[in-house]
């Protein structure tokens, strides 16, 4: 596997450059620059993330990505030492809700949903945007907010250049925000993540507000770890009983499991079961299962065509 490896964009130096190029065009021109459409407000909260399998620029290179939809929102200010402070429009793209698969979809930048975001519905509030992921632990309370869960993914349908030096495709962490109205949009200039390894993006913020005339401190923090995974070719189940003598086999693809997997039967007689999944590179992962009164699980992760990956399993009933 290649190693991991993590850079953010060199945002100053693009900053720079483009805010003197700007510059030069309103002197030229005898204009102003085009203001907000809409009013940032100091109140918009960091809830996580939405990692995006995208490619990745090489050292000095620039990559021009697709930023239609994005709409100009306040300013953001960088500070450059000496040099004072230098301020530029700040862009957005506002999440568009999914009630079917009760997720966020954000038009050219799809990926998975890693934050918390609060939707008021009637019966109160509720907690969405982690649909994505697996093994969530969510914490809610008055002054500390936290959630932290797991993503999978591999090697996509074409896999060419997967793994090697030359794929030159990776994660990046797009920050989420919303807006006291409950608007969820994706900032801009999320750090970018290489490599095969799995790996962990964590941050943790404070905010202070005045609730009932009084200041009080709340925080949040989100915790997403990425986990690679080889992409399953096909599952054996294999049936037996006290005597661990074979009472009925059965081979699946993963194409026939649906989106929350399958359920079997489990034959008269049977008092284990056995269970081998055959990656795409020949690889055997064997499991087995003790058959009682209650049902059993077999977990297993199914990659889509780019690589992303979705829990599910079988059921042994």
């Amino acid at each position: 596997m290649k190693n991991l490896w993590s850079k953010k964009w060199p945002r100053v130096l693009v900053v720079v450059l483009a805010c003197a190029a700007l510059a030069l065009a309103v002197d030229a021109a005898g204009g102003t620059l085009a203001q907000p459409e809409r009013e940032a407000v100091e109140e918009d909260k960091f809830i996580g993330y939405q990692l995006v399998f995208e490619r990745i620029p090489g050292e000095w290179e620039e990559i021009t990505r697709d930023y239609s939809g994005w709409v100009e929102y306040g300013t953001e200010n960088v500070e450059l030492g000496g040099l004072g402070t230098v301020s530029f429009v700040r862009k957005i793209l506002i999440g568009e809700y999914d009630e079917a698969k009760s997720r966020y979809v954000f038009p050219g930048r799809e990926g998975f949903n890693c934050f918390c975001a609060v939707r008021d519905l009637e019966g109160g509030q509720h907690y969405t945007g982690y649909t994505d992921m697996a093994d969530v632990h969510t914490k809610v309370g008055d002054t500390e907010t936290s959630i932290s869960g797991t993503v999978y993914f591999g090697p996509p349908l074409d896999a060419t250049n997967w793994n090697t030096e030359n794929y030159d495709y990776g994660w990046t962490a797009y920050p989420v925000y919303e807006m006291k109205d409950g608007t969820v949009y994706l900032g801009d200039g999320g750090n970018s993540y290489g490599g095969m390894g799995g790996f962990t993006v964590s941050t943790k913020t404070a905010y202070t507000e005045t609730v009932d005339g009084e200041e009080q401190t709340t925080s949040f923090e989100v915790s997403v770890t990425m986990e690679a995974v080889e992409r399953v070719r096909e599952i054996s189940v294999t049936w037996f009983d006290g005597e661990n003598r074979p009472v009925g086999e059965q081979t699946i693809l993963m194409e026939e499991l649906g989106e929350d997997g399958l359920t079997l039967e489990r034959p008269q007689g049977a008092a284990w079961v056995l269970v081998e999944e055959t990656d795409c590179l020949g690889a055997v992962k064997r499991s087995a299962y003790t058959l009682g009164e209650e049902e059993a699980y077999h977990r297993l992760v199914q990659l889509d065509e780019r690589g992303m990956g979705r829990v599910s399993f079988l059921t042994f009933k």
